[in-house]
């Protein structure tokens, strides 16, 4: 049920008035951008598609009903969009960050590149968990597109299963199915690959971009044991790594974060 000052708002809104709109939106201008990113993993994209869906917003909300929040309502129009973004487009491969990052990694001019990057005066800070976000929204491209607009709202932006299911126009429970798939595939791609929790994983980007920007190799396994991202052994452990790599994504701002600049 929507309180008395979100309908008083969205009333204005639908009468035309700009500063009522600006006051729904505003706050979750930057959430709703996040979405969009981790739903496209292309910065530009999600930006175009954001703007996009503001003036769509903008130009509609007259027949806006206010049948559920505006939170719903505009989350909504940013699923329709990114699911239609995506639609014919492949799944991303597991492995194509891990065969990405060898390449640079093969290349002395891109490791100088990196390196002048980070000592510059504008790009000073490379943080590990912001590499894990990173990993995060890369193989979140490589879910399903319809499981992982479930994932991002129920487990990143904090939506309950029945706002989730509202927002995407399905029942509560094919959210708890769908983000249910999308959980265990991702177990199933870190487990396999990640060398923070499986000594024999094949990536080791985020501690390897830690060693070569700051040169030390202590200083990353300090940053490593403070992060304490380790292997899990039964099935609720595995889930519970997925937890806890999900909090950490849930405190960055994936397109506003120190590294992202």
């Amino acid at each position: 049920m929507l309180d008395s000052s979100e309908s008083a708002l969205i009333e204005r809104a639908r009468a035309g008035d700009r500063d009522a709109f600006a006051q729904l939106y505003d706050p979750l201008e930057r959430p709703l951008r996040a979405f969009l990113y981790r739903m496209t993993a292309a910065a530009q994209d999600a930006e175009d598609l954001a703007q996009e869906i503001a003036l769509q917003a903008l130009e509609t909300i007259a027949h806006y009903k206010g049948a559920s929040s505006f939170r719903i309502w505009i989350f909504g129009r940013a699923a329709e969009a990114a699911l239609e973004y995506l639609r014919g487009q492949k799944q991303w491969d597991p492995d194509a960050l891990i065969r990405a990052g060898r390449r640079a990694a093969e290349k002395a001019s891109e490791r100088r590149k990196l390196q002048k990057i980070h000592k510059s005066k504008l790009h000073t800070t490379y943080a590990i968990e912001e590499h894990i976000d990173f990993c995060f929204t890369c193989m979140g491209r490589c879910l399903p597109p319809h499981e992982e607009a479930a994932l991002l709202l129920a487990e990143v932006h904090g939506f309950s299963d029945a706002e989730a299911a509202e927002t995407l126009g399905i029942s509560v429970q094919a959210v708890r199915f769908r983000v249910l798939q999308a959980r265990q595939a991702l177990v199933d791609h870190f487990d396999s690959r990640c060398s923070l929790i499986n000594k024999d994983g094949t990536c080791s980007e985020c501690a390897g971009l830690h060693t070569l920007l700051h040169g030390d190799h202590r200083r990353t396994e300090q940053t490593l044991f403070r992060i304490d991202l380790q292997q899990r052994a039964t099935p609720g452990e595995r889930a519970a790594g997925l937890d806890q790599r999900l909090a950490i994504v849930r405190a960055i701002d994936p397109l506003y974060a120190e590294g992202t600049r």
